[in-house]
Order: C-alpha cells, then sequence, then structure tokens
C-alpha cells in the first residue's frame, strides 16, 4: 500500500512540474529549444507565402544561425495591417528582444511599434518604413534609395519605349497596396522626372491590385484592353511584375507595349528569356533579410554610428543620420546576367 501511495505521489509531482514548466515557456514566449539568454528577433514581412519574402527569409536565417539567435519569422497570409499589428502586440507581450516589421500601412502600425517599444523591445522597419518620430523606430533597413529606384525604373523605360530618349503616349504604373510607402515613395519621385523630362508621357491612373497576383493580372489586362494605344508599363511589385509580363504575352502585344518594373530573378526568367521583356531590376532579396538580422542583432549590443559598415558578409552598408540603414544600388536584370541569381 505504501508502495503504491508513493508512485501515486511521485506521478502527481511529476506532472505538476511538467505542468508548471509549459506554463512558464508560454507565459515567456520561449519554447523549450531556446538557450537561457538567447536574443530573440521576431521579423514581420509584409505577408508570407509570396517568393519576395520567402527570399528574405532564407537571408534571415541564414544570418540568424551564423548569430546564435532565436529568429521568429511570421506575419499574416495577407497584406492586413490588423494582422501585423495583433502579432507585434504578441511579441511584445512575449518579451521579444527585437521586433522588425516591414508595414502593409505604415501609419496604421506606427503606434503598436510604440507600444512595444514601451515594453523594452527594440523596434525597426524593414522594406518599408514607418513613421519614425510615431513608431519610435530605432532603424530602417532600406534596399535601395528611393531616389536611385526612382531613377532605375525611368531609364528602364526610356531604354525600352523611348523615342529619341523621350517618352511619348500613355504609360502606366501597376503598384501594390495606396498605403505602400515603398512604392509611392518610388511613383513620388518618378513622376516629376517624366513631368520635367518628357513631357509628352500622359500617365494614366495607377492600379492598385494590393499584393495579388490574380488581380494584377486582370487589372493589368483590363487596362491594356482599354487602352489599344498603351506604349508601356512600369510594374513595380515582385507580383504585378510577372502578371503584366502575362497579359501582355496573352494578348500578343510584346513588341507593342515595354513592360518593366521590380521583381525577382526567379519569376521573372521565362518573360526575359522570351523577350516579352528586355529588363528589370531589384536588389538581392535574401541579402536584406540577412542584413535586417545582422542589424537586429548589433542593435541588443549598442547603437550603429552613422557611416559605412560591414554586417557579415554584406559589405559597404550605409547608415544614414536619418537612421537608414541601406543595402546598396538597384541592380538591372536582363539576358545576359539573369542566370547568375538563384532568388
Amino acid at each position: 500500500m505504501m508502495k503504491w501511495f508513493l508512485c501515486v505521489t511521485l506521478l502527481f509531482s511529476c506532472v505538476t512540474l511538467i505542468a508548471l514548466g509549459c506554463g512558464d515557456s508560454s507565459s515567456s514566449g520561449r519554447s523549450a529549444g531556446d538557450s537561457p539568454g538567447q536574443i530573440r528577433i521576431g521579423m514581420m514581412p509584409k505577408l508570407i507565402g509570396i517568393s519576395f519574402f520567402d527570399a528574405a527569409e532564407r537571408g534571415a536565417q541564414e544570418a540568424a544561425q551564423e548569430l546564435q539567435v532565436k529568429l521568429i519569422y511570421d506575419g499574416p497570409t495577407s497584406d492586413s495591417a490588423e494582422e501585423q499589428a495583433g502579432l507585434v502586440n504578441t511579441w511584445a507581450a512575449q518579451g521579444f528582444d527585437v521586433i522588425a516589421v516591414a508595414p502593409n500601412d505604415p501609419d496604421a502600425i506606427a503606434s503598436k511599434l510604440a507600444d512595444a517599444k514601451a515594453t523594452g523591445a527594440t523596434v525597426l522597419t524593414w522594406d518599408t518604413d514607418a513613421n519614425p518620430e510615431k513608431s519610435g523606430r530605432e532603424l530602417f533597413i532600406n534596399h535601395t534609395p528611393n531616389q536611385g529606384m526612382a531613377d532605375t525604373l525611368v531609364d528602364m523605360m526610356v531604354a525600352g519605349a523611348g523615342e529619341g530618349g523621350q517618352l511619348k503616349g500613355k504609360f502606366i504604373i501597376v503598384s501594390g497596396t495606396q498605403t505602400a510607402a515603398n512604392q509611392n515613395a518610388w511613383m513620388a519621385l518618378m513622376i516629376p522626372i517624366l513631368e520635367q523630362q518628357h513631357p509628352e508621357c500622359e500617365l494614366l491612373p495607377t492600379l492598385y491590385p494590393s499584393e495579388d497576383q490574380s488581380k494584377a493580372l486582370e487589372q493589368t489586362a483590363a487596362a491594356l484592353d482599354a487602352h489599344k494605344e498603351l506604349k508601356g508599363i512600369w510594374a513595380i511589385t515582385s507580383v504585378a511584375l510577372p502578371a503584366a509580363a502575362k497579359a501582355v504575352r496573352d494578348v500578343g502585344r510584346q513588341d507593342e507595349v515595354c513592360v518593366t518594373g521590380l521583381s525577382l530573378p526567379s519569376l521573372m526568367d521565362e518573360y526575359i528569356k522570351d523577350g516579352t521583356i528586355e529588363q528589370f531590376a531589384l536588389f538581392d532579396v535574401e541579402d536584406l533579410g540577412y542584413l535586417t538580422v545582422f542589424v537586429a542583432h548589433q542593435l541588443t549590443q549598442g547603437p550603429i554610428a552613422v557611416g559605412t559598415h560591414d554586417f557579415g558578409r554584406v559589405k559597404g552598408v550605409t547608415v544614414t543620420e536619418d537612421g537608414q540603414v541601406i543595402l546598396g544600388n538597384p541592380v538591372v536584370f536582363n539576358k545576359d546576367n539573369i542566370d547568375d541569381y538563384r532568388f
């Protein structure tokens, strides 16, 4: 009888300890695999499940392994500001050391980032910035200077559709969401260039299909049908450019409509090689994810000075006085170099 009693008592004690252990892990936001004192970084894309942010995750995970930090890479399944806000709140409550967000709506997320900072988290933005003052973000990990991207977009269109170096006729931009700060910044810089240097370029109302390739294809096809004289399409998100290229190819207007913009080599390979488009631009997306984690880790050790820095394998990164960490200049892809890139 005594042996039975001791066995039951020991079993009850073990169950209690296990339950307490699980409760501690949940409340702290740590998992069984976390090391004591390990830096925890929450990195949030605009949405998960598209090639652009998949590539960024590969670079981020590479950096996390090098630095031996705990990286949680997660986000909404659609470009939802509300879902992003909820996840920021969760990570802040779990005591994450760093929270890095690519905002869908820079204004909507700013107060949530400020709240997270108030809990003791270091707050960053990447890919797209939030309001620096309202969000309290430490740094913005930016892929390219905005002016450099705007210049590149215009130059590529001039090369493809220019007449004597001039853009003449009707052109259209296919963006993402109306609140996407990076696309909006590029367009804001492109428009004065077009007005001043290409006065015969008529820019039609911008299309906003969100980060949805099917919607981008549908809206671009409708624009092609409505404007038989369309000369060029700038598609400036990773999903919009392959959609625009397909729309033009589907109606056999490759020789009439110049399509260019921003996307991944892996998504544009077939359209480059079949001649639907001649060139497009972007940056190394894996390097952007890698850089974000390296900067996040370094900020847990102390501030990063203005100037030029090396972060792991990414060299010559510029940190500006206004709190930007700039990866580098845009990369222009064409049939001669597209096979050199794997993302």
